[in-house]
């Protein structure tokens, strides 16, 4: 996000488009859904669609558009926001492949691998022991790893304890787990008012943490040692 502030030539709501995935980009690229974008930058799919392809043509973002398993299935496309500060690790994607719930990556020298079994099934038992119903638990688990290719455990969790705590909610007819999971119900969080002020407050920590950073650097610009006098007379400075 630090080298969105810095470097994104983009304005208005395509900057924080911008924001939005680069706020979801990790080692093998981001996978928030159009949905998802919509919400966070509080506008239309549409207009997000039309921002991205702005994005895409300004050289500030990368598409690759993800096939999913069917036709009557949706995946996220794969994101990678191209901006100076971006590390190496965080390019250079040359193909993908999808096979049913699982994504393989091929990078230029290695392939990106997914999480250890050992750490998904950490991860999963945080969900499970907090998911309000406790059914097909296997089911569950392979709809947690997938999940993970799409959003962050901290909104899955979060969507989860929403739901779990949410007023409304029939015990009797609350959704198997696998369900919830592979209908990316966790997006549902960010209506409710309170994910709404705890979203506000993440964003503004973020805006004051990126504000800060760049304070920083430029004090740091400001008080380097100029270069000599022979090499600025070179460099016409």
């Amino acid at each position: 996000m630090n080298a969105v502030w810095k470097n994104s030539k983009a304005d208005g709501r395509a900057r924080l488009v911008l924001l939005a995935i680069a706020d979801h980009q990790g080692e093998i690229g981001a996978w928030p859904s159009i949905s998802t974008l919509a919400k966070m930058v509080n506008s239309s799919e549409r207009s997000v669609q039309r921002d991205i392809q702005h994005l895409q043509a300004i050289g500030e973002l990368r598409v690759e558009v993800q096939n999913a398993p069917t036709k009557t299935q949706y995946k996220s496309n794969l994101y990678w926001v191209t901006l100076p500060g971006v590390t190496e690790s965080q390019s250079g994607v040359t193909d993908s492949a999808v096979r049913g719930d699982t994504v393989v990556v091929q990078n230029l020298n290695r392939t990106i691998t997914e999480p250890s079994k050992a750490q998904t099934e950490k991860l999963f038992d945080e969900f499970w022991t907090s998911y309000p119903r406790k059914l097909d638990k296997a089911k569950a688990f392979r709809a947690f790893r997938s999940a993970l290719k799409r959003a962050k455990f901290e909104d899955i969790l979060a969507g989860v304890i929403v739901y779990r705590n949410d007023p409304k909610r029939d015990p009797d007819f609350t959704k198997y787990p696998a369900t919830w999971l592979n209908n990316d119900a966790w997006e549902n969080a960010a209506t409710t008012p309170e994910a709404r002020a705890g979203i506000e407050a993440r964003r503004e920590k973020e805006l004051k943490a990126s504000n800060e950073y760049l304070n920083q650097m430029k004090e740091l610009e400001k008080n380097s040692a100029p270069p000599p006098a022979d090499i600025r007379k070179r460099l016409g400075l």
